[in-house]
């Protein structure tokens, strides 16, 4: 079973995640804000991690420089989810570590390909 975490502020979205994670054995641990999904990986590093970009209280690509610095998270994937993924943003967060970038709307298969494809085994 993979082990995500997910740094969500917007409830249904994370419902979104929680029925197509279920559906396909994932298994998620769920945060709204940046600080308590970095409290949660520096206790058990998860193998994935989803982030939303506009968090209210840490910008996403912060929590993933933060999540990258904690002990045994430093090769975790992160992928972002974000409304604003213009073709700057994608490359600049793909530049800065993030594994992919999905743009809101955007297809749950195609964020569970994203997290088989990439969760650390």
């Amino acid at each position: 079973m993979i082990h995500a975490l997910v740094a969500e502020d917007d409830t249904l979205m994370s419902r979104l995640y929680q029925m197509h994670f279920r559906r396909n054995g994932i298994e998620g641990a769920f945060y709204t804000t940046g600080k308590g999904a970095l409290e949660a990986a520096a206790q058990a590093p998860p193998q994935i991690a989803i982030l939303d970009f506009g968090l209210p209280d840490l910008p996403g690509p912060e929590v993933m420089r933060q999540l990258h610095a904690l002990p045994g998270c430093a090769e975790i994937p992160v992928i972002f989810v974000t409304a604003r993924a213009t073709q700057d943003l994608v490359t600049s967060l793909c530049a800065a570590g993030a594994a992919a970038v999905l743009g809101k709307p955007f297809s749950p298969l195609d964020l569970i390909e994203k997290i088989q494809h990439f969760a650390v085994r």
